[in-house]
């Protein structure tokens, strides 16, 4: 009883864990994968085979001109994060200590600089990140939606609360660390809108160019996970025909907790018996 509820439990973690790492444009490709997800859920085999089929393929796939995607740029990934959010917080008034690091006056242009290098570096990986190469689903597109907005919440909490700290003889500077900020939120945001369309078309950026690949209309990444789906997909399912049923109830009652889909999509997908033809989740 004791190893059937941790089996139970751990498969629900395992669920939790496959949604929140998707990025699904709308309800129906949430729902067309939640098939996907309760095998993967149920079968540690398959879903062991998967990871180590799409780690091979992305790293295949992530060649570049001047060598492959390694742990430096991810490393550079990482630190244009953190950059992103120090450009915040060097600016920011600490509750702990009721000041910042620099006054508006003094640190809103550095401060608005690093903003600046943040999203450059971030455009300059994006090919990276949407081919899959830094760490496939891992970095999804939202991570920049994210990042914009900390830095307009900062921008509009500075103008409403701490104008009066800018010198009304100098107030450029300051302006001019806003208009970074402002600018950079914007590209942000047309990074996320770019992974967002590149997702949806199945063709993911390659690293080595700012085009989307068109291989007779699809990405050779796709294609072989496809073909390892369309073989692995059936066979698995037929080995846990039950328990691949029983864990997408779970699924569909987790997308709707999250309000990824509605209760009458939740009520419609449970009639299905049977799954659409497998195929790799776009994002």
């Amino acid at each position: 009883m004791k190893h059937s509820a941790l089996s139970a439990a751990l498969t629900i973690d395992r669920i939790e864990y496959l949604v929140d790492d998707a990025d699904y444009p709308d309800s129906q490709a949430a729902i067309e994968d939640s098939w996907r997800v309760a095998l993967l859920a149920v079968s540690r085999r398959a879903a062991r085979e998967h990871d180590l089929l799409r780690q091979a393929v992305f790293r295949a796939s992530a060649q570049h001109p001047t060598g492959a995607t390694t742990g430096w740029h991810r490393g550079t990934f990482i630190a244009a994060l953190v950059l992103g959010m120090v450009a915040v917080a060097l600016v920011t008034v600490s509750p702990r200590t009721g000041g910042a690091a620099l006054s508006l006056q003094s640190g809103m242009l550095p401060a608005g600089l690093l903003a600046a290098c943040s999203v450059g570096v971030l455009a300059w990986l994006e090919p990276r990140r949407a081919s899959g190469a830094l760490w496939g689903s891992h970095a999804p597109a939202r991570i920049h939606p994210v990042l914009a907005g900390v830095w307009l919440l900062f921008c509009t909490g500075a103008i409403m609360f701490r104008w009066d700290e800018t010198d009304r003889h100098q107030p450029l500077p300051v302006i001019a660390g806003f208009v970074l900020f402002v600018m950079s939120s914007a590209a942000a945001l047309v990074l996320w809108y770019r992974g967002r369309v590149t997702a949806r078309s199945g063709q993911p950026l390659r690293a080595n160019s700012t085009e989307s690949a068109d291989v007779g209309g699809q990405d050779p990444v796709f294609t072989e996970l496809d073909q390892w789906w369309a073989k692995a997909g059936p066979e698995y399912f037929e080995n846990d025909h039950e328990k691949v049923i029983s864990a997408r109830r779970s699924v569909l009652a987790y997308l709707h907790k999250t309000l990824l889909i509605t209760e009458r999509d939740r009520r419609r997908a449970l009639r299905e018996s049977t799954p659409p033809p497998w195929r790799e989740r776009r994002r």
